[in-house]
């Protein structure tokens, strides 16, 4: 369906709710109720142009009813609004979270997950959110509850029930919910004159980046579900459908794929919760058991070694050493360059030797011709490694080339005083 289709249905929607609402408004004044039909008060079976039942009819509202049917948890809370609650297990309640993922003084029964589905890809003022999921941890499982509003008109019922559920919570955990979920939230209440707080925020996509930009194709919630937690959707839709699947429900109004639009949501919900086990466990264990080459199931341990180091944990030397170890220069670098802050220049002499024996690698080779002109006052042996790294004839940028003839003949010049 084109942008600009979607668009005509909102406004032919819009329009047919403000006059109905005008006709009820006046027919109130007048202390009259608008005639209908006896056809009008029944279901029809007519059909739209294009074949498929119209709003209001028969077959759309008995497929409506089977499937938000109470048989499925779903119990109406409004005119417009549905909401169920599912429980199913989860070990958060069991473990420590790690302080990495929350602030001193919170726990597990401060979280609450969220994932919205809206009418638009975008954050701005025509984006509306017909459907979220919340869960949090109860007993020793997960309660996820799904609200789900009918049309537009019914905005001012649905916010208000998903205030009530945030209130109670304290830390909010999404999946690229700082950059898209939270700011069309904010923009719903704000609209709607509501206040609206998260007073913290954990964005596991930032976690998924660092411990698997690297070794999966990208970073997607699909990706890191199916290649990480190894959980397979059987119905499931793709995020970038989801906004025509609930318009065309509104034109028609028949679900037609709001039962995969449903079950993504629900999965959403539930994966942010075995996401955050997952990445609990490396934090709290340091990545000790995980390769950084099994795209699988692997932390980056460079990602995560560079993570410790900032934080000036021990650890993260310990993670960058391994990684250098089993093979990745991005590693040694780092670390090299963290001795050579630290003034532990034996440890980064020894780096850098060791990824020239490994790799010819320019940066060490430049790093060592930088360390023994300015720090070992080794003129000789400076220009040594500037002789060596041309003599490589490996493929130079203009730039850095030219770099390396100046400093070779800045040298050459301090041989002959």
């Amino acid at each position: 369906m084109s942008f600009k289709k979607r668009l005509r249905y909102l406004e032919q929607a819009w329009q047919q709710r403000a006059a109905q609402d005008a006709a009820q408004e006046h027919a109130a004044q007048e202390g009259a109720v608008p005639e209908r039909s006896p056809r009008e008060l029944e279901p029809s079976n007519r059909r739209d142009l294009a074949g498929h039942e119209a709003p209001g009819s028969r077959a759309a509202q008995t497929a409506m009813e089977e499937l938000f049917a109470p048989e499925r948890g779903w119990q109406e809370v409004g005119n417009y609004t549905l909401r169920r609650q599912l429980h199913s297990p989860n070990s958060l309640a069991k473990i420590r979270i790690s302080e990495h993922l929350l602030p001193s003084g919170y726990g597990a029964s401060d979280l609450l997950f969220f994932d919205t589905e809206t009418t638009g890809l975008s954050g701005g003022a025509g984006n509306s959110i017909f459907l979220i999921g919340m869960a949090w941890i109860e007993g020793d499982g997960l309660t996820v509850e799904q609200v789900f509003l009918k049309d537009f008109p019914g905005e001012g019922e649905f916010l208000p029930l998903l205030a009530e559920r945030f209130n109670r919570y304290r830390v909010f955990v999404s999946y690229n919910g700082r950059a898209f979920d939270a700011h069309v939230l904010r923009t719903r209440f704000l609209l709607n004159r509501m206040v609206f707080n998260m007073e913290q925020q954990t964005d596991l996509l930032y976690w998924s980046r660092r411990l698997w930009r690297r070794t999966l194709p990208d970073c997607s919630l699909s990706t890191v579900e199916r290649e990480i937690l190894g959980i397979r959707r059987e119905l499931d839709v793709s995020g970038f459908e989801v906004p025509g699947i609930y318009l065309e429900y509104l034109r028609s109004g028949r679900p037609g794929r709001l039962e995969a639009v449903l079950a993504h949501n629900l999965q959403d919900v539930r994966t942010l919760a075995e996401l955050l086990v997952t990445v609990n466990s490396i934090l709290v264990t340091r990545a000790e058991s995980v390769t950084p080459a099994d795209s699988t199931h692997g932390a980056d341990r460079t990602a995560l070694g560079n993570y410790f180091l900032s934080r000036d944990e021990r650890w993260g030397v310990e993670l960058l050493q391994r990684s250098f170890t089993a093979g990745d220069e991005a590693a040694g670098r780092t670390l090299s360059l963290y001795y050579k802050r630290a003034g532990a220049w034996e440890e980064a002499v020894a780096l850098w030797k060791q990824m020239i024996q490994k790799r010819k690698s320019l940066f060490a080779a430049v790093e060592l011709a930088k360390y023994f002109e300015h720090r070992a006052r080794d003129v000789e042996l400076a220009l040594e490694w500037v002789q060596t790294i041309l003599s490589w004839r490996h493929p130079l940028e203009p730039g850095f080339r030219s770099q390396l003839h100046h400093r070779r003949e800045r040298l050459l010049k301090k041989l002959k005083r």
